[in-house]
Order: structure tokens, then sequence, then C-alpha cells
């Protein structure tokens, strides 16, 4: 029986660790996608849009592979052994942010992105265009730090700031 035990406390360590790794992953990318965003702003040349578009799409791409990883490992620790943290206040803001960076993505992003692939730099709409894709760029990176934030806040027993929990009477 402690076999058991001492193997699902392992278990648990090595999501956590997955867990911890893909949040770090899920930030890498949103560090340079603010760069590229503002490079294609003031792009003047097709081929650099081709690129920077590109370059956006891609670090798009492994920003939400990590949010999956992080989605699923947080699901198994749930599952394996803390159901309970769903009323506390940190896994709360944490769901409310990733709910506006969704938004962002979904409604400025995405529509931008796909306005932007027919035109040509310095083209009517271009500066619009840009300037939404810019604007949810920033809205994902800000919020994606501020997720990072409020869990590195809760993981520091120390502080204490965001182990508050939203208690039900049952």
């Amino acid at each position: 029986m402690l076999i058991i035990l001492e193997e699902q406390k392992l278990s648990y360590v090595a999501i956590k660790i997955i867990h911890s790794l893909a949040a770090v992953a899920a930030m890498g990318p949103l560090m340079f996608a603010p760069w590229m965003s503002t490079q294609l702003k003031h792009c003047r040349e097709d081929s650099n849009k081709a690129l920077l578009l590109k370059g956006i799409e891609t670090t798009d791409t492994y920003y939400n592979v990590a949010g999956w990883i992080l989605i699923l490992s947080g699901v198994a620790m749930f599952w394996m052994q803390d159901w309970h943290r769903v009323f506390q206040l940190w896994f709360i803001l944490s769901v409310v942010v990733f709910g506006l960076d969704s938004l962002a993505e979904k409604r400025l992003r995405d529509p931008a992105i796909k306005a932007l692939m027919p035109l040509k730099p310095g083209e009517v709409g271009w500066s619009e265009h840009t300037g939404a894709l810019h604007r949810a760029v920033m809205i994902q990176m800000v919020c994606t730090a501020f997720i990072l934030l409020i869990m590195l806040l809760y993981s520091q027993h120390q502080i204490n700031l965001l182990n508050f929990t939203l208690s039900a009477q049952w």
C-alpha cells in the first residue's frame, strides 16, 4: 500500500514539473511575438510580411501546444489530489485571465491575421489590422505573464498572498 502511495506521489510531482515547464514554455513564444507584430506594423516589403506572419503563426502554435499541455497536466493534478483548489482565488483569477486571453485571440488576433493575408504593406486597412494584431499579441503576453505571476505568488507559501479560498457552505 505504501509503495502505491509513493508511486502516486512521484507521478503527481512529475506532472507538476511538466505543468511548470509548460507554463514557462507558454511564455517563451510570447516574448518574440510583440517584436514581430511591431515589425509587421512598419513592414514595407511583401517578403518581410510573409516571414513575420509565419513567425507570428509559429509562436501562436507553440503557445497553443504549451497551453494544451498546461490544461491537460492541470486536469491530471486536479484529478489526482487538487480538486478542492477549484474554489481558491488563484485558480479563479487564472481562469478569468485565461478567458481574456482566449477572447483576444478569437476576436482580435485571428481576424487580423486573416485580413492581413491578402493585403500588401501600405495598402488600405494594413495599419488598422496590424494594430489589432499587435494589441492582441500584447494582451496575450500580459495575460500569460499575469497567470504565471499568479501561479508563482501562490506557490510561494511564505508569501500567502493568493492562498485564500472562496468556500461554499455545503
